[in-house]
């Protein structure tokens, strides 16, 4: 008969285990609700590239209806292929194939997880870097890749996006409406693009960051 004693023991020493491995972790998604610096990001492409031909705003609900709070992000789609740019320093967390979405896409796309602190900047729907790697640091304004190709025969035809998001790197806080951890320069050039090519669906969503995102920066 098994010594009870020392079934405890042992299960008692399982559970110490798990938690010394995957404390940290677990302590470290906590730290946005405590005291810490904000880090400033800037735009995923180069002033050269501020030629968009659409910005999709963060809470519309036209395209994504069973989003609870909308739009978990903001979407960028160029007619030629536009570098996309680390926005901030940080380590390469994950490059996952991304599943096809009937959109046109005309190649294999991933997403792209980088993380700065305790925040993560998410670049999903690209064509990586070859020398992109899980792991390796990057710094800010290096080329990570650039947006994955589409084509739409009588719509926009063939374009190239990303749909890019910012956020704690955790899983108990949703995503953050950027533009007040943007650089000075990239809020200025976040706002007269979308002056220009910003889609508000006909004045529902006037804003980059729209509906419950609006204001969501903490």
């Amino acid at each position: 008969m098994p010594n009870k004693g020392l079934v405890l023991k042992i299960v008692l020493f399982i559970l110490f285990t798990i938690v010394l491995f995957f404390g940290w972790k677990f302590f470290i998604r906590f730290l946005p609700f405590m005291p810490h610096q904000r880090v400033t990001i800037s735009l995923p492409f180069a002033r050269e590239d501020d030629d968009l031909i659409f910005i999709n705003p963060m809470g519309e609900k036209v395209m994504h209806p069973n989003s609870p709070l909308g739009h978990p992000g903001i979407d960028f789609a160029w007619h030629h292929p536009a570098p996309l740019k680390a926005s901030a320093d940080g380590k390469v967390t994950k490059i996952e194939e991304h599943p096809p979405g009937g959109f046109g896409e005309t190649e294999k796309i991933y997403d792209v997880e980088i993380v700065s602190g305790i925040y993560a900047v998410r670049y999903t729907e690209i064509a990586p870097a070859e020398n992109l790697k899980v792991g390796m640091s990057v710094n800010k304004g290096d080329i990570i890749g650039r947006g994955g190709e589409y084509k739409q025969p009588g719509g926009l035809g063939l374009y190239y996006s990303t749909h890019w998001e910012f956020d704690y790197d955790t899983v108990w806080v949703d995503r953050l409406c950027p533009l007040t951890y943007f650089d000075t320069d990239s809020l200025s050039r976040i706002n007269s693009i979308w002056n220009k090519v910003g889609t508000t669906y006909d004045g529902r969503y006037p804003d980059i960051c729209s509906g419950d995102y609006k204001g969501k920066d903490e």
